[in-house]
């Protein structure tokens, strides 16, 4: 199966509803294993390589509509930018529409940029990192 780009959403949970980004016109999503090595002389020389977890992280990027009701603003989103401490941490969905299944977790804003000229909406990128377990789940009903 072919997955398009439009497709896929990376959405925040705000309030009961999980919403994206405005006009959101690219998503990016990176798994990195978090590997150890090690070698003994009872390994005769191969690496012995074990898997402790997953760094997960995403990049929203999109033209900000501030007249849509069912997505997160621009301020919504630097005031999440801002948040420190456990008010920092959000739940996410990220989702292919007419799967069954999402990844789902905990994540927080790394780095946010805004950038417009004179006759645009602004764009921002947002990136986000996983804290604690992402995990795979059945498709919950959610909004845009």
């Amino acid at each position: 199966m072919a997955v398009v780009g439009y497709n896929i959403a990376f959405k925040l949970k705000v309030g009961q509803n999980y919403l994206t980004l405005a006009g959101r016109t690219q998503d990016d999503l990176t798994i990195s294993a978090r590997t150890k090595e090690r070698l003994t002389k009872d390994d005769a020389g191969a690496t012995q390589v074990s898997v402790s977890g997953q760094d997960v992280t995403f990049r929203a990027t999109g033209l900000v509509d501030l007249s849509s009701a069912t997505a997160i603003t621009r301020d919504q989103l630097i005031g999440y930018a801002l948040q420190a401490g456990s008010s920092a941490v959000l739940k996410f969905s990220y989702a292919v529409d007419n799967d069954t299944q999402s990844l789902t977790g905990d994540c927080v804003i790394t780095n946010l940029s805004e950038s417009s000229n004179a006759s645009d909406d602004a764009t921002l990128t947002v990136d986000f990192r996983v804290v604690g377990e992402a995990e795979v789940v059945e498709e919950e009903e959610q909004e845009e």
